[in-house]
């Protein structure tokens, strides 16, 4: 019995040593609770800081991209009183501004001369110069210098029509092609009509100011993409200098493109094609003109420039607008009289 009495008390302590007492347990589970909290708490924490470091970068990385945007956006700034530009592959206008304004075009009128002259004539034709063409020879004419009887091939015509712009030259193929100055003009509003060229009007084949000669930027820039579609012309208005040695019919000439944006010019622009300037008092100073780059044909117009300074700044940067369009980057600075990089355009 006392053997018996002894265990008992022992087996009991035993026992209440391994059943925890309710305040240990209670403080366990809220220790674990807590320290579970904590680390909940410290996730979240810094979930929040990243997703705030997150929508700050994505925040200021759009405020950048909103400061740089207007540039590839916002139209260029154009002096020219008109212009106009657009894709001559696609037909996307990608300029206007008065495009429709009818102006006084001055030489950009030679486009169409030559053109009508192209799909008349044969350029081994020869032709023979008259009076009329030699009276345009002077101080305040842009002329090729023929004179009176000498015969030339319309070829060469051509060259000193789209050149150095030659009056002279236009009244001879005018002469040559349909008998007459009239009868030429005739043909020239006859074609205009065809290409739908509704605001314009042709009253002689050089563009010296004459009531009821004009055009627009939007129609000048449509004949220039007709005219660059002919390989007879485009070779032509690429050239910027051509020399036609002396025969028995007509002496030696050397022509020199006024055309300021190909190739050794003044202000060479890449994959410049021409392709016609011009300058009277009341026409400013206009131009239609036309670039290739990496397969693309930009073709625009200005009309009314205050310079030719401000002309050649008016087309640089409407071509490097156009193209930007396409993906293409700016052209660089000009260097004058030098050719472009090939790898800027082809």
């Amino acid at each position: 019995m006392k053997r018996q009495d002894v265990r008992a008390p022992r087996a009991a302590r035993a026992a209440r040593a391994t059943k925890p007492h309710p305040w240990r347990a209670a403080f366990s589970w809220g220790l674990y609770l807590g320290l579970s909290t904590l680390v909940m708490v410290a996730a979240l924490f810094q979930m929040t800081r990243v997703g705030v470091a997150q929508a700050t970068h994505a925040a200021l990385s759009a405020r950048l991209a909103s400061i740089s945007a207007p540039a590839a956006t916002l139209e260029p700034p154009v002096v020219a009183r008109a212009a106009f530009l657009f894709d001559a592959n696609s037909g996307l206008v990608l300029y206007s501004k008065n495009a429709d304004a009818e102006l006084p075009q001055a030489s950009c009128t030679k486009i169409m001369t030559a053109l009508i002259a192209v799909e008349r004539g044969k350029l081994d034709q020869m032709m023979t110069v008259g009076a009329d063409a030699h009276a345009l020879v002077g101080p305040d004419s842009s002329y090729m210098g023929l004179d009176t009887g000498e015969q030339l091939s319309l070829r060469d015509l051509l060259y000193g029509l789209l050149l150095p712009s030659g009056n002279d030259a236009a009244v001879a193929i005018a002469d040559g092609i349909a008998g007459s100055v009239p009868a030429f003009v005739a043909l020239m509003n006859q074609r205009a009509q065809q290409l739908g060229l509704t605001h314009t009007h042709f009253v002689n084949p050089h563009g010296l100011d004459a009531p009821g000669h004009y055009t627009s930027a939007r129609d000048l820039a449509a004949l220039a993409a007709v005219a660059m579609r002919n390989p007879i012309i485009e070779q032509m208005t690429s050239t910027r200098t051509y020399d036609i040695p002396a025969t028995a019919t007509h002496k030696a000439y050397h022509l020199m493109t006024g055309d300021d944006l190909l190739a050794g010019a003044r202000s060479p622009y890449p994959g410049a094609i021409g392709v016609k300037p011009g300058y009277t008092g009341p026409a400013g100073y206009t131009m239609a003109f036309a670039a290739v780059r990496f397969g693309h044909l930009i073709v625009g117009a200005v009309l009314h420039d205050p310079s030719w300074q401000v002309r050649i700044v008016d087309m640089r940067t409407l071509l490097d607008w156009g193209f930007a369009q396409d993906g293409i980057a700016p052209a660089p600075p000009p260097t004058p009289w030098s050719d472009p990089d090939p790898s800027l355009y082809q």
